[in-house]
């Protein structure tokens, strides 16, 4: 406390004396203007970062001989010998380090999602997809290396469950990523696209900053930019929404609340549910931004509840199951980042999370809350051939849960986890066209379990265009919570991780090839059909998981398309649950195919989307033949379009079909635990509760910007 204090008041004391102005405009070679170089007086507080045309200004006390330094990551670091005496004015030249490797580019795995030049895809890529409905999580799945659980709408990476894929906002971990679901709903990512101007997604084999996650990380970033005032409003045919920022000084605030009601839809929609209350959602969030010189802080606060009911058939129960689920959800995240000389940077965040749930199921209510928290403090250094950071996290997280039936007394159980994390991981550039990193991270969970994990990576230019990149790590998590809230004293589950990449990107085309390699260890398996208070669960499971992803973008051939192919191969075989040994899960596809095309028609003023994807059958167990999990599910395929129109640059009109074919996939079967008179065991095939989704929306911003819209929400 006594740091930050000091922190403050040194920051305001800063600002509170008056100095002479040093500005000036950065360039590079082609005299063209240079964003976010950080300008700094050495050994003072005293600096600024350049805007978006190279411009910067700032005061400083300080008077004499002193150095100026410039650094920013492409370029060669400058320093430039002043005297102060009065105010001073400079042109600044930057020279671009030759062949330099873009540094998000050196780890195989890792997928970018932003406007860099070095990216995958834009945010505008991601969420203009067709079929994806503003779902960054659905979009996601129509990159290489990923699968979309069908039954529940979760994101699975390489051969891994839902659960081995971790979601963090500013590198602060999300408990909650998802609405809340039950028996065959699928859900949505939790958050608003238009918030986050970034994503970092990894397949695998990701630094040492992030843990407890076996298969692949989801880091969620928000614009370190003031927004500007505006107003933006939606109606469609599930529901309302509005959002408004307003701007003061060097401070923003914007505000997003929504409303949906799937009531009039499934009215009109044919169901394979039987609805009692359909589902209903009233969400907030808000983001508060404060930037200076050297700093700046954000706040994210978000509050979601929701409520619905069906009646849906079940064949273990040979029977209508009423299911209902109330659920109120809250979430807090806060970043601070402060610039320090010499070019170092001091990161601290904070997240929060509590969830209140109550399920009811069959003649069973099952309440249950959750608190998490989360807090995370980094220093980097960002040198001319090298960068270095360490910090430090901890985590604490509390589940407490009911089992209530109205014949037996309610029986409790639950677990508190506090656990800590240590990381270091430096990048160093032997040369021009050599990158190595190397990580390491310390893991303790103040019981009985705690892991060193080397992390590495290389990376290698050996033409203009060309990259070829090396990932190695090894990677620790915890039993899923429907396991450790009955038996938290099982070790955790561990997989090392070997990936190959090479990528080659000119103007407009990309092309990614990447083969990879998991063994994991210590999986955890039980006795029961899912996991109860009574299993038996042991750490006998184990698996490897090999296969190869493809991926090719061009938005260069065909004026007005943009399209990309990706193909993932997945060859796993796993012995974990209630699995009678290693067997290729029943969660998981072979072979994963899309294919999504974009087309914008100007005098139309219309973009049309098309996106196709293909996935192989998936296997499951039937208990009426012979054998184990020797039966698979047909191949699925759908095809999904979209049309944007701009009615004008800040009203559009959107709509949106999934599954335009009209196809009924089957995901999977559920099987009775009993036969019947005949001998033999009754099935019911889980399969999407209605055979499309059709949306139709209207989407209007209003804003002194008069190109601002909410195309890239769409």
């Amino acid at each position: 406390m006594k740091f930050w204090l000091s922190l403050f008041l040194l920051f305001i004391f800063s600002f509170s004396l008056s100095g002479q102005t040093i500005s000036g405009k950065v360039t590079n070679q082609k005299h063209q203007g240079i964003s976010d170089v950080n300008i700094f007086i050495a050994g003072s507080y005293d600096g600024a970062s350049s805007d978006s045309t190279g411009q910067f200004q700032f005061s400083t006390t300080t008077t004499g001989k002193l150095r100026l330094v410039l650094s920013r990551v492409g370029y060669t670091t400058q320093q430039l010998e002043i005297e102060i005496r009065d105010s001073l004015y400079f042109d600044i030249v930057m020279v671009s380090e030759s062949n330099s490797i873009e540094a998000v580019t050196v780890r195989a795995g890792q997928i970018s999602v932003s406007n860099q030049s070095n990216s995958v895809l834009t945010p505008l890529d991601i969420v203009t997809t067709a079929g994806s409905m503003g779902n960054i999580i659905a979009a996601l799945g129509k990159l290489p290396g990923t699968q979309i659980a069908g039954e529940n709408g979760r994101l699975m990476v390489r051969g891994g469950d839902p659960s081995e894929t971790q979601t963090f906002i500013n590198g602060i971990l999300v408990n909650q990523p998802y609405t809340a679901s039950a028996n065959g709903v699928p859900v949505r990512g939790r958050f608003s696209p238009f918030l986050f101007k970034g994503t970092n997604f990894s397949t695998g084999g990701y630094g040492a900053e992030f843990g407890n996650a076996l298969s692949g990380i989801l880091n969620l970033t928000s614009s370190q930019v003031i927004e500007e005032p505006k107003t933006e409003l939606s109606f469609s045919t599930v529901g309302l929404g509005a959002s408004n920022s307003q701007k003061w000084g060097n401070s923003s605030l914007s505000i997003n609340a929504n409303y949906t009601n799937l009531k009039p839809y499934t009215g009109i929609i044919k169901q394979d549910l039987k609805w009692h209350k359909p589902y209903e959602q009233a969400s907030g969030e808000a983001i508060f931004r404060n930037k200076g010189d050297k700093h700046f802080f954000n706040l994210y606060a978000s509050f979601a509840s929701e409520n619905f009911s069906f009646d849906d058939y079940s064949a273990i129960y040979s029977q209508e199951i009423n299911t209902s689920v109330k659920s109120k959800n809250y979430y807090m995240n806060s970043n601070f980042s402060y610039y320090l000389p010499s070019n170092w940077k001091l990161e601290a965040g904070l997240g929060l999370g509590y969830l209140d749930k109550k399920l009811g199921y069959y003649r069973f209510n099952i309440p249950s809350k959750e608190t998490s928290t989360h807090a995370k403090i980094m220093v980097k250094k960002n040198a001319n051939r090298w960068n270095w950071m360490i910090g430090g996290e901890h985590f604490l997280t509390d589940i407490n849960e009911q089992f209530i039936t109205a014949d037996s007394n309610p029986f409790s159980y639950g677990f508190n986890r506090s656990i800590i994390g240590v990381f270091s991981e430096g990048q160093y550039r032997i040369f021009p066209q050599l990158t190595i990193d190397l990580g390491l991270r310390y893991t303790d969970n103040l019981r009985n379990q705690r892991f060193l994990e080397p992390r590495a990576a290389i990376g290698y230019n050996p033409f203009k265009n060309h990259l070829i990149s090396l990932s190695f790590g090894k990677y620790h998590q915890e039993p899923r919570v429907d396991i450790y809230k009955f038996q938290n004293d099982l070790l955790w589950q561990s997989a090392d991780h070997y990936i190959f990449n090479y990528t080659y990107q000119n103007k407009g085309q990309m092309l990614r090839l990447e083969g990879f390699y998991k063994d994991y260890k210590k999986l955890i398996t039980y006795n029961d059909i899912i996991p109860q208070y009574n299993s038996i669960f042991t750490n006998k499971g184990y698996g490897q998981v090999k296969g190869i992803d493809f991926f090719w973008k061009d938005s260069q051939s065909i004026p007005n398309l943009q399209y990309w192919i990706s193909y993932s191969y997945t060859d796993a075989k796993k012995f974990e649950r209630n699995y009678e040994f290693a067997v290729q899960p029943d969660y998981l596809s072979k072979h994963y195919f899309s294919v999504v095309s974009k087309y914008w028609i100007s005098h139309l003023r219309s973009q049309l989307g098309l996106t196709n994807t293909y996935v192989s059958g998936r296997p499951y167990h039937d208990p009426n033949l012979s054998g184990f999990m020797q039966s698979m599910t047909k191949p699925q395929n759908d095809l999904s379009f979209s049309w944007s129109f701009l009615l004008t640059q800040q009203k559009i009109l959107f709509f949106s079909v999934t599954n335009l074919l009209g196809n009924k996939p089957i995901y999977t079967y559920e099987f009775s635990p009993q036969p019947n008179s005949n001998g033999r065991f009754d099935s019911r095939a889980i399969t999407p509760t209605a055979k499309r989704f059709l949306f139709l929306g209207f989407f209007w911003t209003i804003s002194k910007n008069k190109k601002d819209n909410q195309l890239d929400q769409l």
